[in-house]
């Protein structure tokens, strides 16, 4: 019932826990008031404290009694969600049950069957690992997810709970968006960046009108809107909104397919200032693994050459890009450098379109060689293109900027 359903650490409520109504065609999800909320919010981690370093199973039926025939048991169950998504289980043992089990069946094949022959096998097993013949039982199954111990309690206030409950509803109906428009303007340059760089992260696409002085209308594809419509992409669509809750300006208007029928879902700064709180510290500094290691591998290098991340929002017609990085030389210099490593057919060819629109003859792009691409499908993009395999050689790239003239 309250298991983990996560992209790149971001923990949402499931579908039987989202509290909504529809009403003329719009939907309304109903966020909990904190008189109403926060004494649910302080049992259900009282009980989780309770039972730090106990069995998740003695946990999972404590939370059932907590319910009991209240008929608040569907905010019981969400709170429970979203702590123990914030919790740790781990093995009670550095044994391996598996491998204790082998061991005690072949114990009981020797000795043949019927209660003697259990406690015997107990006391071999005991004598050969060093243990009390009593711990012997719950060790043979402590790897089932019902025996894991609870080892990390949830860092949060029943305050700071309750805030990602009405969070994670706000975000749950977001599952299923056909299709979304963001409307931000009157913000910050750095407010602008944050959110196309959380949308880069989480993969979305997305078409953008506007500019930096009017404001941006951004459109996003929802996952029911895909020709294969997945959760996946649906929690990565709902991660948006801690992020939006940033901007200090921002509508968010969008079309939903619930319950086999269209509806209309809005959200704005106003309506929710006061309901809402991001939990996101600040945007991930890099979106993969891949760019993370380059920036490390290029810092080791011996040149004058100053990596820089995504530093600029170049307008498009019809769209924004933000190259990954931006390599600057004191003599005025300014090469940027994109790397195209995701393999979805749709993202890369957006992402293509992106390169070419941009027009940037200082550009360098990094194409993986496991996407597959024939030279002639990068032969109009501008600047230089750098095929990579695993890992993008920061040498390689050193060696293309050097021949770059001043100006």
């Amino acid at each position: 019932m309250w298991g983990r359903d996560r992209v790149r650490g971001v923990a949402v409520l499931k579908s039987e826990h989202l509290a909504y109504t529809v009403r003329s065609g719009r939907a309304y999800p109903r966020f909990v008031r904190p008189d109403r909320g926060l004494p649910w919010a302080e049992a259900v981690l009282g009980v989780i404290a309770e039972h730090h370093r106990l069995r998740r199973g003695e946990l999972m039926e404590a939370l059932h009694a907590l319910e009991g025939d209240s008929p608040d048991y569907n905010l019981v169950r969400g709170l429970a969600h979203l702590a123990l998504s914030e919790a740790e289980f781990a093995l009670g043992t550095s044994l391996e049950p598996a491998r204790l089990r082998e061991e005690a069946f072949a114990l009981a094949a020797q000795r043949g069957y019927g209660t003697p022959t259990t406690q015997g096998v107990l006391r071999d097993l005991a004598e050969r690992h060093a243990l009390e013949a009593s711990q012997i039982p719950a060790l043979l199954y402590a790897d089932l997810p019902e025996n894991h111990l609870l080892v990390r309690l949830p860092d949060l206030t029943p305050a700071q709970l309750l805030d990602r409950y009405n969070l994670a509803q706000a975000q749950g109906l977001l599952y299923s968006a056909t299709h979304l428009v963001l409307q931000v303007h009157r913000n910050e340059v750095g407010e602008y960046k944050k959110l196309f760089r959380y949308l880069k992260f989480y993969r979305l696409m997305f078409t953008v009108e506007g500019d930096l002085d009017s404001g941006y209308r951004i459109h996003v594809d929802g996952p029911a809107s895909l020709f294969q419509a997945t959760r996946r992409y649906g929690v990565r669509m709902a991660a948006l909104l801690p992020a939006l809750l940033h901007v200090t300006r921002w509508e968010l208007t969008a079309r939903l397919w619930l319950q086999g029928q269209a509806v209309e879902y809005a959200l704005d700064w106003r309506a929710v200032s006061q309901r809402l709180r991001s939990h996101y510290p600040r945007p991930p500094e890099f979106d993969s693994v891949l760019e993370a290691t380059f920036a490390r591998r290029w810092e080791k290098l011996q040149t004058p050459w100053r990596l820089e991340r995504e530093v600029e929002v170049v307008d498009l017609k019809g769209t924004v890009f933000l190259p990954d990085f931006a390599l600057r030389h004191p003599d005025g210099r300014r090469v940027y450098l994109e790397i195209v490593g995701f393999w979805h057919p749709e993202y890369l060819r957006r992402k293509l379109e992106k390169v070419r629109a941009a027009r940037m003859d200082h550009l360098i792009l990094a194409v993986s060689r496991r996407l597959a691409l024939s030279q002639e499908a990068l032969a109009d993009l501008p600047g230089r293109v750098l095929w990579f395999k695993g890992q993008i050689q920061p040498e390689a790239v050193l060696e293309m900027l050097e021949p770059i003239p001043e100006g």
